[in-house]
């Protein structure tokens, strides 16, 4: 039995993986999807997924693992008091880019780079549309609604759900590609704006690389799991 099950537990989180991409892909350019609700939403996740990790950093302090934290290329045994430091210094970290971002999504939402296009083709006139238009229509209560119902979700699951295996330093690291293609998508989504005239590009070029990062994300650990022996210590640099 164990051996068929892993294969569809990994096929099963694959196509769980396409599909959240696929749907947010079809709903911008074939359903009428709003692609400034969509945006907002993918950072308004990250929000979630910074306070599960700070949720789960915090459990590990009962069970914080046999290996020691590399941290400045210094040995740092895993404590409840250094945990602890950890979790502060992520809240800072994580919550400084993810502000930031923040700024960005908003400012490409309303229109602001869609000002800075050049095209001359009818994709034009959409750009104009939104840099005219900003964040009128954007529907504010039905985001806030989707976001909290799936927030509860992720942290229920951070509170009461089990642990990965990861301690430390390579927990608190598991959170950062969520960063990258936030910080990818704003960077990339504002050039390809001014360059294409079409704003919902944004949103496209954020939802493939959320599904890719994700994909990725889930074969590695796969691969490391099926891998004997015990894991590497991840070794950070912090200032």
């Amino acid at each position: 039995m164990a051996p068929t099950s892993a294969p569809t537990h990994t096929r099963a989180r694959l196509l769980a993986i396409a599909a959240y991409t696929l749907l947010p892909l079809a709903g911008v350019l074939a359903l009428g999807w709003d692609w400034r609700e969509v945006i907002i939403l993918y950072w308004l996740e990250n929000l979630t997924l910074g306070a599960a990790m700070v949720i789960r950093l915090l459990r590990t302090r009962s069970d914080p693992g046999p290996e020691p934290m590399i941290i400045n290329d210094r040995r740092v045994a895993q404590t409840p008091k250094t945990i602890g430091w950890l979790a502060r210094f992520f809240v800072l970290h994580y919550g400084l880019f993810t502000l930031v971002h923040g700024v960005f999504v908003f400012l490409i939402a309303a229109g602001v780079f869609s000002g800075f296009s050049t095209t001359t083709s009818t994709t034009n006139t959409a750009a104009a549309v939104a840099a005219e238009t900003g964040l009128a229509g954007v529907d504010g209560p039905g985001i806030l609604i989707i976001w909290i119902i799936a927030g509860i979700a992720q942290l229920l699951i951070a509170a009461r759900g089990p642990l990965p295996a990861q301690r430390g330093t390579a927990l608190m690291m598991s959170a950062y590609p969520r960063i990258i293609v936030l910080h990818l998508g704003v960077i990339g989504g504002a050039i390809l704006i001014a360059e294409s005239g079409w704003p919902p590009i944004a949103a496209v070029l954020l939802i493939a690389l959320h599904g890719m990062v994700d994909a990725f994300g889930w074969m590695l650990s796969a691969r490391r799991a099926n891998r004997p022996g015990s894991r590497p210590t991840m070794s950070v640099r912090l200032g």
